[in-house]
């Protein structure tokens, strides 16, 4: 599909049109040296037609799509400028590469308006032209934010930060697998603006692309996202169940026992370790809460069913890796050993309650025993 120019005399006006206009007067000074001429300038690059010949949406460009300009005088273009235009999108300039045939070009991935120019090596530039760009979200960029594995890359439960265009009515986004459509899952987005949003990477994303979807159902043009490899799942013992803690930990003095009455009553165990040791569930199960609490911190509750009794796991390092209602494997991990909440030195509370659980009609009964047998096993 060819889409039609409107040539301009000028530099595109508008919000980002004085930028470029500057950019590229800059660029011309630099290139063409003191011997340039008003002669000379008429013989510069002027464009007629520009086709979407890849990546294209519809028939129509967008960000990351490869475009041919076809025109006069362009045998020697070596850039292409985008204005940033609307929302305060900054300009842009994409990567051209001139033929006999005539220019092809880049739409770097933040392009809004379609307006541009060209620049020949020489300093001659093209009188501004303009093409349709696709009204659909853009991902330009992703970043982990938060719960990043080491090198900063994202893994399940990281926060990430997507930057892009048209990104402030995006309602989910999906993480696609590599094995067609059986890995591909959800992630819930948050925070969105015109040209971001954030979302948490899910349990079972792997590497492979994101894309955004707005509410309307225009979905983003999919973009790479490289995932850290997430911790082994811990295999269970003999006895079913796994040790909590994966690194050095201790089981502390006596006040640390199940029992211990320090102002009320001691419902669990403390095991100490450093801060940061993994924590995996010692069985597996579905999550009856998970979030922070005063005293217990960050904390998550996870109901098993062979035997059916809850699994608690206090003073975590940051909020647990799974929510309410999500079902966790035996092994898979949790989180992270901490000191949030009222705690004394980095350490794991951990409780066992009877069904029907926490809080809700159950016991808590002393979990030490349990705890030795995984830790011989381990």
């Amino acid at each position: 599909m060819r889409a039609r120019t409107h040539s301009r005399p000028s530099a595109v006006p508008g919000r980002g049109g004085r930028r470029l206009a500057l950019l590229m007067a800059v660029s011309v000074a630099a290139l063409a040296g003191p011997g340039a001429s008003a002669a000379s300038a008429a013989r510069g690059p002027s464009v007629d037609e520009v086709e979407c010949v890849r990546s294209c949406t519809a028939g129509e460009p967008r960000g990351g799509s490869l475009i041919s300009i076809t025109g006069a005088n362009l045998d020697d273009v070596s850039r292409a400028y985008f204005t940033g235009g609307e929302k305060r999108v900054a300009d842009l300039r994409g990567s051209a590469r001139a033929s006999s045939a005539g220019v092809r070009v880049r739409v770097p991935w933040s392009t809004v308006t379609g307006d541009f120019s060209l620049a020949t090596t020489d300093g001659h530039i093209a009188e501004a032209g303009t093409i349709e760009i696709a009204p659909i979200p853009v991902i330009a960029s992703l970043r982990c934010l938060r719960r990043c594995a080491t090198g900063d890359e994202p893994k399940a439960g990281s926060l990430v930060l997507a930057r892009g265009v048209r990104l402030d009515d995006v309602q989910s986004a999906t993480l696609y697998g590599r094995r067609g459509t059986s890995d591909d899952v959800q992630a819930r987005v948050g925070r969105q603006s015109f040209s971001s949003f954030r979302m948490r990477v899910p349990k079972g994303a792997r590497t492979g692309a994101v894309s955004a979807t707005a509410a309307d159902g225009d979905r983003s043009p999919k973009r790479p996202i490289e995932l850290a490899a997430g911790s082994p799942q811990v295999v269970a013992g003999p006895s079913g169940g796994v040790f909590p803690i994966q690194g050095e930990h201790d089981y502390g003095s006596a006040t640390s026992r199940f029992g211990n009455a320090r102002g009320r009553p001691h419902r669990g165990q403390d095991v100490f370790a450093d801060c940061g040791t993994p924590l995996v569930a010692a069985a597996g199960g579905e999550v009856r809460y998970a979030g922070y609490q005063s005293a217990a911190g960050n904390y998550i509750v996870i109901e098993g069913s062979d035997p059916a009794q809850d699994y608690v796991y206090m003073h975590l390092s940051e909020r647990p890796l799974f929510r309410t209602g999500q079902t966790v494997e035996t092994g898979e991990q949790i989180g992270t050993v901490g000191e949030t909440g009222n705690a004394q030195g980095c350490h794991l509370h951990f409780e066992l309650w009877t069904a029907p659980g926490w809080y809700e009609g159950g016991s808590a009964f002393d979990p030490l025993p349990s705890l030795r047998a995984w830790d011989r096993e381990s």
